[in-house]
């Protein structure tokens, strides 16, 4: 297991989808796996360091921070949509981003405060991974899918550590959910370039295999049926670990953490390391 591991409520998984592209999904999970999920502040400036993104993600590009700046001011653009009791809110997901004159290696910027209340502080149900399952994905589609089964085999561990995660979705329902409605009118084209692509990364690079079923109607796609269950050779579905699995992954925090200050000095370490600074705003 690597230092970088990722905390998510999973309010933010649950419909599984942000349109994002893959360098921008890199910052986002790389900004939660700095965080540390028992912080009680939710008014945190993230200060990233491009270099630690390459290393992390093997990026290859001849010029990384222009990929990944271009990428954080696609991010300040992009709206989140989310619900509260029965009331539907919008706004941007990304509220302030800086720069440093002459300085080419940091990437600072803010949450807002719905995101921010739901990777630090946590309560509720939540979702862990390590970010090495996701650092080597080529899709964007291969993120969103890999949370959702990730999140959904969590639940289904807490009680049958061989359970094989299932969700069924229309077609029209799925790409919705994806945010390409109006895109691959063909469902030959959906398979080639969102589900086999996806398939083919999340089983290569992450800890869960990933297969997927098509319902026809005669010869037409109508519907989709998503399947995900751990590797056999997964350290996390050893008996040993079987209980850290169902008490860390699926079960509810009913008090907050109160991190010692041995914990407490080994996150700074962890920030010198990966942040170089992370301060309170």
């Amino acid at each position: 297991m690597s230092d970088l591991i990722i905390y998510k409520h999973n309010e933010l998984i649950d419909n599984f989808i942000f349109n994002a592209t893959e360098s921008e999904l890199q910052i986002l999970n790389y900004a939660v796996a700095i965080t540390n999920p028992s912080w009680e502040t939710t008014h945190l400036v993230y200060q990233i360091s491009v270099s630690e993104l390459v290393h992390t993600f093997k990026t290859k590009s001849n010029n990384s921070y222009k990929l990944y700046r271009e990428a954080l001011d696609r991010l300040m653009k992009r709206d989140y949509i989310f619900k509260i009791e029965n009331k539907n809110y919008k706004e941007n997901l990304i509220i302030r981003t800086a720069t440093r004159d002459g300085d080419n290696d940091w990437l600072e910027f803010k949450f807002n405060e719905y995101i921010s209340q739901r990777i630090s502080n946590l309560q509720g149900l939540f979702t862990k991974y390590d970010i090495k399952h996701i650092a080597m994905f080529k899709s964007r589609y291969a993120f969103m899918l890999y949370e959702f089964c990730k999140m959904n085999l969590g639940q289904i561990t807490s009680q049958n550590k061989d359970g094989e995660f299932s969700k069924s979705f229309t077609i029209q329902d799925f790409k919705e959910r994806l945010n390409i409605a109006d895109k691959y009118k063909r469902f030959n084209q959906l398979e080639e370039k969102v589900l086999t692509t996806a398939k083919n990364n999340i089983n290569k690079h992450s800890d869960i295999k990933f297969s997927y079923r098509v319902k026809r109607k005669g010869r037409t796609p109508v519907a989709i049926t998503l399947t995900a269950k751990y590797k056999i050779d997964n350290p996390m579905l050893k008996p040993e670990n079987f209980k850290l699995v169902k008490e860390v992954e699926s079960q509810p925090i009913e008090h907050k953490i109160k991190p010692t200050k041995e914990k407490t000095q080994q996150t700074k370490e962890k920030m010198n390391k990966y942040l170089g600074k992370f301060r309170k705003n």
